[in-house]
Order: structure tokens, then sequence, then C-alpha cells
């Protein structure tokens, strides 16, 4: 017995030795950290002293998952510097396509997104969470990335903020406001082109509920300092007068949309873009403050 031991103690030692594991997954793998004709190959685990990122520890983990030639196929997870989940994106050929999860950074690792990737718009059902772990957004995609039926957006208390119907991409018929009381604020109706007319702001008549955050709104921040370049002017972002404008990258991929002050995006979004030219998340800004994140329209 104490032979057929030894001798399955030394078959593990020599798999260790040749670098053969199995990864994280639990797929029985091929060898960790590959390359094949000068391409990663296989399953990848990419540590922080093998990119120059900030807030990680050299041995700390940054993502994870399968390479095929290069590119990025299956589910890869990323990793905060805290160790806690960032994401779990499923990609094909390179490109994120298909399910996808992000998180916060908190010590409950509360999920932040979830939904589908079709290249770089969204498909079908889209959730976004509040840190608190109540929904935020429902919205709903059709094949082409266009909003298509029900729109949701709710307050951290769970109560509904906002609520109206698109298809392919276009508003339609009314919306309906709330206070997060419950009590409707105000109507909004669409016209042919989704633009919208507001029935005017009613007052609440419940006792009110005043959340925390909107006791900050009226406050005003720095705002965020202007990217890219504008491409009627061609103007730099720091070069950009105060108003509304669209910046654009070197990749003539949108990078800012909104109200511009001082140099600076006050009230708009801003488009982050991941390694591979692939959105990653909309920065929403109002009054200068970062307020959350943004889906794609």
């Amino acid at each position: 017995m104490r032979i057929f031991y030894t001798i399955i103690f030394l078959v593990l030692v020599g798999q260790v030795l040749a670098g053969n594991v199995t990864d994280p997954n639990g797929q029985n793998s091929d060898t960790l950290n590959q390359n094949v004709d000068g391409k990663k190959h296989g399953y990848w685990i990419i540590y922080a002293h093998m990119r120059n990122v900030p807030n990680y520890k050299p041995n700390d983990v940054i993502e994870e998952g399968r390479y095929k030639m290069s590119r990025k196929d299956g589910k890869w997870k990323k990793y905060f510097a805290t160790g806690h989940v960032q994401s779990e994106i499923f990609y094909k050929n390179g490109k994120a396509i298909g399910d996808f999860v992000t998180y916060y950074d908190n010590e409950s690792n509360t999920v932040e997104e979830q939904g589908n990737w079709g290249g770089k718009v969204y498909k079908d059902k889209f959730v976004r969470y509040h840190e608190n772990g109540q929904i935020a957004q429902e919205k709903n995609f059709n094949a082409l990335g266009k909003a298509e039926g029900t729109q949701k957006y709710f307050y951290e208390n769970g109560q509904v903020e906002l609520e109206f119907n698109a298809k392919d991409g276009v508003n339609v018929g009314t919306a309906t406001r709330y206070w997060p009381n419950g009590d409707v604020k105000e109507i909004i109706t669409f016209d042919a082109e989704g633009n919208g007319a507001s029935s005017g702001e009613k007052k609440m008549v419940n006792p009110p509920v005043i959340l925390d955050s909107e006791k900050e709104d009226n406050k005003e921040g720095e705002g965020l300092a202007a990217q890219g370049d504008e491409n009627e002017a061609q103007k730099t972002g720091n070069g950009i007068v105060d108003g509304y404008h669209k910046t654009y990258n070197e990749n003539k991929d949108i990078l800012m949309d909104g109200e511009f002050k001082k140099g600076k995006l006050f009230n708009g979004k801003h488009y982050i873009y991941d390694e591979y030219g692939l959105l990653e998340k909309i920065e929403v800004y109002k009054n200068g403050k970062y307020i959350g994140n943004g889906v794609v329209e």
C-alpha cells in the first residue's frame, strides 16, 4: 500500500513540475500560461507583475480565463485589488459576446450590473443595482442594441423613479416619473421622434421620503477634465468652450457627451473602453459629480 501512495505522489509531483494543472473553472487543463506559435493559448492567469497597474501587489491576480491564439474565449474573471471579483464576462473570438456580470468592490461583492452583450451593444434584458442590492435600472434591448419594450429606473428604497416604453430605440407613448414615496411627479408625452414634453411637476401628497443621495444633488462638484477631440472643430478636449459638446477618441468612438464648463464635463456621459476597444461602462456626471454608471441607449 505504501508503494501505491508513493507512485501517486510521484505522478502528482511530475505534473506540477511539468506545469500541467487543472484551471480554476474545473476543466482538465492544458498547460497554464502557454504560448503557441508566439500567441497566448489555453488557460491564463494574469498577475499584476505582468502588467503595469497601480494599487495591486505583484502576485495579485488581475484576471483569468482562456485564450484561443491570443483572443479571449469563454468566461473571463477580473478582480479588484482587494481580491473581490470585478466582473465575469463571456468572450468569443476576443469580443465580449454573451452574458456578463459586474460587481461592486464591497465586502458583500454586490452585483452592480448584469446582462448580455452582442459585440459593442447590449442585448435582451439589462439590470443595474444600487450598492445596497436594490434594483437601479431594468432595461430591454433588441438584437441591434436599441432600447425595446419596458424601461424602468428605481430609487435606492426600491420605489420606481421612472417608467416608459421604447420601440427600436425611440421612446414611445408616455413616461411616468415618481417621487421616492410613490407619488406621481410628472407625466412625459413623447412625439413620433421620441422627444418628450412634460405635464409639469406635481408636489408630493404623502409624507416625503428623501434619500441621502438626493440631499447632495444641488451641490456642485469639480467636473471631469475634458478628453478627446471634437469632430466638427477638431479641438482638443482641453480647448472646448462652455456648452454642449461631443468628443471622440482616436478610434472615432464617442468619448464624452454633455455639457462642459471651463474645459470639464459637468452634466453628461463619459464612455470608457477596454484595451480591445470594447465599451466597458458609461460614467454619468451631474452638477460636476459622478453619480453612477449608465447604459448604452
